[in-house]
């Protein structure tokens, strides 16, 4: 992920919709508040965040590992933001105290790299006029059975190989550096 701190912010009266939370997400979170902890709502916040707690200790595996905190807050009327933003605060300080910030940091620039060349793949899969030219017709071929997805996907890639060059320059007219 691309984030230091993952916040999940839940609603009141959800207790009949944790079952619809993502084991995933809850997995994700670092710290966990309960919003609309206001006025009517209050009560119901608080069992809902005992049973995100509950929900919390039931899928770490690892009984010593640290389980994010779950708080509840209104936004409305400012209740609880206060331990909400602390959570955020003292979960950095763990993360940099840990060298996990900056293995974070590290993991987030390549995993951007790799995000880059992909959108740059991809951008120029679309723009390629070589695999314009064929595209429709090795579809077709595909959905026909005439041609194999793999075979299909092996002139694709010839199309666009042949096109690179061209494509290089003219997304970097300045850059003489492709040997293309």
């Amino acid at each position: 992920g691309m984030v230091d701190t993952f916040l999940l912010i839940a609603l009141a009266r959800a207790g009949d919709q944790l079952q619809g939370i993502k084991r995933g997400i809850l997995e994700m979170a670092d710290v966990i508040t309960v919003n609309k902890a206001d006025g009517d709502n209050e009560g119901e916040a608080r069992v809902t965040a005992r049973e995100l707690s509950i929900a919390m200790k039931l899928i770490t595996s690892d009984p010593k590992a640290p389980r994010p905190p779950v708080l509840t807050s209104s936004a409305l009327t400012g209740k609880g933001l206060d331990e909400v933003w602390q959570a955020i605060v003292d979960h950095r300080a763990a993360l940099e105290a840990s060298g996990q910030l900056e293995a974070r940091r590290a993991r987030q620039q390549r995993d951007w790299l790799w995000a880059l060349v992909q959108g740059e793949l991809e951008d120029g899969l679309r723009t390629s006029p070589r695999v314009s030219a064929i595209r429709a017709r090795l579809e077709g071929q595909v959905e026909d059975g005439e041609l194999s997805a793999l075979e299909a996907s092996d002139a694709i890639l010839a199309a666009f190989a042949a096109d690179v060059p061209s494509l290089w320059r003219d997304r970097h007219p300045d850059d003489s550096g492709f040997a293309g």
